[in-house]
């Protein structure tokens, strides 16, 4: 949508006790994003949703056949505007990404459903994991400490030792491997910047400001490139199957992540090491392993 066809228009009849959510533009692309995806869009669904005046409905479908007439009739019959065959979307909510974002995102009961425009739904059924317990008071004072530099005392129970112990770190960011939440920070102790999962820190102590800087932590702010392809031993039709499960164009994909981030998108795609087992079971390789290898060897 351009900048000429953005207006917001006052609901004429605003009720205070319900009070409306965004602007026209955004229940433009409710519309918008109905019509695609359920096929179907009715007023009702509308003033539901915005918690919005008849009229004021009415004048966003008026806007909505003004931007886009090709998109949209109304069915006498169905009571509700449908999407015609020439239908195109109007706004970006229209990649498929984003209606299967929100359609596991409800489902997980990670977005709440009057956060999404869905309406519809399809039966779903999604793998999933144990939740990793994260204690409130505990990210809490990890995030004050990231926004104000401050250098946190805790007690945190690793993999190499046998009993909590308390460290000093100085946190900066947090990061998501796929399965549990982490904060990068400068540990004291060792020297260095290292990923601590916040689950297991079990107490922060205390704090005090922070002498380390974030601008050092060379991993995390280098992005790397990361080359996979179908394993050259399968056959013709199994790479033609990857290629469209990954999108890849002339038989490669690539995509870029954080170097502290690599070892985890590496093991989330079975890559962290050379190629085993059957090409069936491997099949994608990593291209340019030569090049990441020295960052792999790093994290180990």
């Amino acid at each position: 949508m351009t900048d000429s066809q953005r207006t917001d228009v006052q609901d004429p009849t605003p009720n205070p006790a319900k009070p409306t959510r965004w602007g026209q533009e955004r229940r433009i692309e409710f519309i918008d994003f109905r019509l695609q995806w359920d096929g179907r869009v009715n007023r009702s669904d509308l003033i539901e949703f915005f918690r919005i005046s008849v009229p004021q409905a009415s004048l966003d479908f008026a806007r909505y056949l003004e931007l886009a007439p090709q998109n949209i009739e109304y069915d006498r019959s169905e009571k509700a505007y449908l999407a015609t065959p020439q239908f195109q979307p109007l706004v970006a909510t229209g990649e498929a990404k984003g209606y299967l974002n929100q359609l596991l995102g409800v489902s997980s009961q990670v977005l709440e459903p009057e956060a999404s425009f869905l309406g519809w739904t399809p039966p779903l059924g999604a793998v999933s994991f144990p939740g990793r317990k994260i204690e409130a008071p505990v990210l809490r004072r990890v995030l004050v400490a990231i926004r104000s530099k401050r250098m946190l005392q805790i007690e945190y129970q690793s993999m190499n030792r046998p009993n909590p112990t308390v460290r000093g770190i100085s946190p900066h960011a947090v990061g998501f491997d796929g399965f549990r939440w982490h904060v990068r920070a400068y540990c004291h102790e060792r020297h260095a910047f290292r990923d601590f999962v916040v689950a297991r820190i079990l107490n922060v102590a205390s704090d005090e400001e922070s002498t380390a800087d974030p601008l050092n932590d060379a991993a995390w702010i280098n992005i790397v490139d990361v080359v996979l392809a179908p394993h050259p031993e399968l056959e013709e039709g199994q790479r033609r199957a990857i290629e469209l499960d990954y999108g890849m164009q002339d038989g490669r994909v690539s995509f870029q992540t954080r170097q502290a981030l690599l070892f985890y998108v590496l093991r989330r795609l079975g890559l962290d090491r050379p190629a085993q087992g059957t090409p069936q079971s491997q099949q994608i390789v990593l291209v340019n392993r030569d090049a990441l290898q020295p960052f792999l060897d790093n994290n180990s």
